[in-house]
């Protein structure tokens, strides 16, 4: 059994049109964000992979360290990698499939439309829709390899985001 945790980027900054879209930072809300995601998903869910893997774009390693730093995960543990920023489907696949078998549960964060559709490749069917910046997608994969990942193979454990949260925390 592997788990396989994708998060979209908290949400960035669009205030510079010269700056290049890998080095966009987050802006005020994507840095409120995502470390309230870290912080839920270690007291909610024990969050804790043994793997966490990002685009190299600012805004995706930002989102990725402030989770790992809300969940006990070493930021420079991070393991950055370029095959995730704007990736085709098929890239995404490719990377979970060249994971370490050591990894139980491996946490990917990155960018849309491909997280999205990463996500209805592996689950079969449209299982999320709307992932937001932030957004948790939370998979069981029933192999015993990260090479035997393929389309159809997981199963949707949690969707989770900001905005479902803080409406979690106003019902309290």
């Amino acid at each position: 059994m592997r788990h396989l945790t994708l998060i979209r980027h908290a949400k960035s900054s669009h205030d510079s049109l010269t700056l290049p879209d890998r080095l966009r930072p987050l802006n005020a809300r994507g840095l409120r964000d995502a470390p309230l995601v870290g912080r839920h998903l270690k007291l909610a869910h024990g969050f804790r992979p043994d793997l966490m893997v990002s685009s190299p774009a600012n805004r995706a390693i930002t989102t990725a360290r402030a989770i790992a730093g809300e969940i006990g995960y070493d930021p420079d543990r991070i393991r950055l990698e370029e095959r995730i920023y704007e990736a085709p489907v098929e890239f995404l696949l490719a990377v979970v499939q060249g994971l370490p078998d050591s990894a139980a549960h491996a946490c990917l964060t990155g960018h849309n439309p491909g997280t999205e559709l990463f996500t209805q490749l592996l689950c079969g069917s449209r299982a999320v829709s709307g992932v937001v910046t932030c957004a948790v997608i939370m998979l069981e994969l029933n192999i015993a390899k990260w090479s035997q990942a393929t389309s159809g193979g997981a199963k949707l454990q949690h969707f989770l985001t900001p905005a479902l949260l803080a409406l979690t925390k106003e019902l309290d």
